[in-house]
């Protein structure tokens, strides 16, 4: 062997030796970006890292006490001053990353850091976080547990209503409430009063609790004769329907709603939200439910080309809702109706109370059991008489205590209940 060929080295070890130069060369020199659109990949992923630090120190310290601000707020256009409604608008951090096939595990983790993205951050707007502040006395229209974290029960109440609602195994809380009550005089009192049970989001039932009243107040005040006020209701449940189609929302919510005017009431409902009254002390349900296992809906469904169809024991229509009219659902309206029914009744003296409730309270309580529950725990000296005094604190035990045999018996379901004393209405 010749010296030239002892002293030359092997190939590979060339390629080392050329391998470990550019590497220890590369690390004493600065790293710079070629052009303001390059990426510096070691100051940009400590920058992410602060910055995700930072949003979520200011999430879990504020988003609490921002969602607690806009549930206790959260108050719409009342029956009587309409405003304009707007839905939520909710921004999305992009959380994509790509994955090359051919990477080691280390490469894809360090791949997945670089494009880690910052926290979801939710920015209130200004302009509807102070207009919910702007409450009508005797107003109240209540998102409940809009974030549908740590909150239990939801309660409100007056000398004239009481409300409270559970959130159920959603990870949203779709149902709302409206209540708004205006005394003009001595003898002359107009209230309104709804229960909305959203389905597919929460659009729907938010939009009818802000404007339905509007809409059923614009119609009734057109009319001059009591005989047409359940036309103009059912006429202003298909006004709201059709607003909130142009809306281009998705979801749908089911309905129950009160007018109240001069002693005399209008039940009006939309699927499988109800209405019952105590007279004495029997239940007698003002409302009819709507769904796709009434034989008479399917029929109508049927007629206008629609199929109807029994999937694990429930009815549904198209294979997937099991009501058969709502507010929304804008992919079925050509079957789903918004047209609601009625029934109108003059408030005497034997007309006790107004229970108005979702689907999660009447799936699992019959109407009688309902009466017998509230009046048990409302007069508990007995038979009331003349005007009972139903306390503000009576009322909501009532409720709680509705709910609660209701999640006793089973329900996962969203549940809002709400009871209306009707002794100051007595004509």
């Amino acid at each position: 062997m010749s010296v030239a060929a002892q002293s030359c080295p092997s190939p590979v070890v060339l390629n080392v030796r050329v391998l470990a130069d550019a590497l220890n060369n590369k690390q004493n020199s600065p790293r710079t970006c070629a052009s303001p659109s390059s990426v510096c990949p070691s100051p940009h992923r400590s920058i992410i890292v602060n910055d995700g630090n930072s949003l979520f120190l200011n999430r879990s310290t504020g988003q609490n006490h921002l969602n607690k601000t806009i549930s206790s707020a959260h108050s719409f256009n009342s029956f009587f001053e309409p405003e304009e409604w707007k839905p939520d608008k909710e921004n999305r951090a992009d959380t994509r990353t790509s994955y090359s096939p051919g990477k080691n595990k280390k490469g894809m983790r360090r791949a997945l850091s670089e494009r880690m993205r910052p926290a979801k951050l939710d920015i209130p707007e200004i302009a509807r976080l102070a207009s919910l502040t702007k409450t009508a006395e005797f107003t109240n229209v209540s998102e409940q547990a809009a974030s549908g974290h740590n909150v239990n029960v939801h309660q409100h109440e007056t000398d004239q209503y009481a409300v409270a609602s559970k959130k159920g195994c959603k990870d949203r809380m779709e149902d709302f409430y409206t209540a708004s009550v205006k005394f003009a005089g001595d003898t002359k009192q107009q209230a309104f009063f709804g229960v909305f049970d959203g389905h597919g989001g929460k659009h729907a039932a938010e939009f009818a609790a802000a404007n339905l009243g509007r809409h059923i107040s614009a119609v009734l005040s057109k009319e001059d004769s009591s005989s047409y006020v359940e036309d103009a209701i059912r006429r202003a449940y298909t006004n709201a329907d059709n607003e909130f189609i142009n809306q281009h929302l998705s979801s749908g919510a089911c309905a129950v709603s009160v007018s109240v005017k001069d002693g005399r009431m209008v039940v009006a409902n939309i699927g499988d939200c109800k209405a019952v009254l105590c007279r004495d002390s029997k239940a007698e349900s003002l409302s009819t439910i709507h769904r796709a296992s009434s034989q008479e809906e399917r029929q109508r469904i049927e007629k206008l080309g629609g199929m109807v169809d029994c999937y694990n024991g429930t009815w549904r229509v198209q294979g997937t809702l099991a009501v058969t009219r709502s507010l929304g659902d804008a992919n079925l309206k050509r079957w789903i109706s918004a047209e609601p029914s009625t029934r109108a009744i003059r408030i005497t003296h034997d007309c006790k109370f107004l229970i108005l409730a979702s689907d999660g309270l009447w799936d699992q309580m019959t109407d009688q059991e309902v009466v017998d529950c509230v009046r048990k725990v409302l007069f508990k000296a007995g038979e009331p008489k003349s005007r009972p005094g139903i306390s503000s604190t009576s009322k909501l035990n009532a409720l709680n205590e509705l709910i609660r045999i209701a999640c006793q018996r089973g329900n996962r379901d969203d549940i809002t209940v709400m009871i209306v004393p009707l002794d100051v209405f007595t004509s």
